[in-house]
């Protein structure tokens, strides 16, 4: 009789084993594919560098890939995230100048953040691009300083009326071999259910 129940015992821990697997394994697919980010692939229109010492020439490509990068990230953690996954991401602050970010996460945080309106499903680009125009710093003939010329119009997947048209320009400075965003100038307008808001912000460079 012993030997019967600890066989029983053993096939029905050997059941519940198999079924938490397969609940584990349910949940582990969930939770990834609940976090799974948005990308943010934007065209570079142009990309230059002007420099005091030699005439207008292109921007060398691992400089232009550097600032597109900060501006890639910026957008998919304000805007691509929140509209499609529904939070922001993180972040932000690693992006700016002090100064900057205290300004973009404080009072002009609506001009950065789409935060707080209805998913968009997918987005689906109109006109996501940007254009570089990088300059020296002092003796040197590396870029130091850069001006991004932005455009970033996205509609929804989900609503066809839905639309973020985020345009203006962003300032960007070169510390320690990083790229970070020291002053902007932005005008955005939402389309949401009708209806078309405007909001813009400039900061001291």
């Amino acid at each position: 009789m012993t030997a019967v129940v600890l066989a029983l015992a053993l096939a029905v821990g050997a059941c519940s084993d198999d079924g938490g697997d397969d609940d584990a394994a349910e949940r582990d697919e969930t939770s990834s594919t609940s976090f799974e980010q948005p990308t943010v692939a934007l065209e570079v229109r142009s990309a230059y560098l002007v420099s005091t010492h030699a005439a207008r020439a292109p921007l060398p490509a691992d400089v232009t890939s550097e600032i597109t990068e900060v501006v890639e990230t910026l957008l998919r953690i304000t805007s691509a995230e929140p509209l499609t996954v529904g939070k922001v991401g993180d972040g932000f602050g690693e992006l700016f100048t002090p100064d900057a970010a205290a300004a973009a996460f404080g009072p002009d945080r609506a001009a950065f953040f789409d935060e707080d309106l209805p998913s968009f499903g997918e987005l689906e680009p109109a006109n996501t691009s940007i254009g570089i125009t990088a300059l020296n710093g002092g003796l040197t003939t590396d870029a130091m300083f850069a001006v991004v010329d932005l455009q970033w119009d996205v509609g929804s997947s989900i609503d066809p009326d839905a639309r973020i048209v985020r345009t203006g320009e962003l300032s960007l400075s070169r510390s320690e071999d990083r790229w970070y965003i020291a002053a902007y100038d932005l005008h955005v307008e939402r389309t949401i259910g009708g209806e078309t808001t405007t909001t813009t912000a400039t900061s001291a460079p």
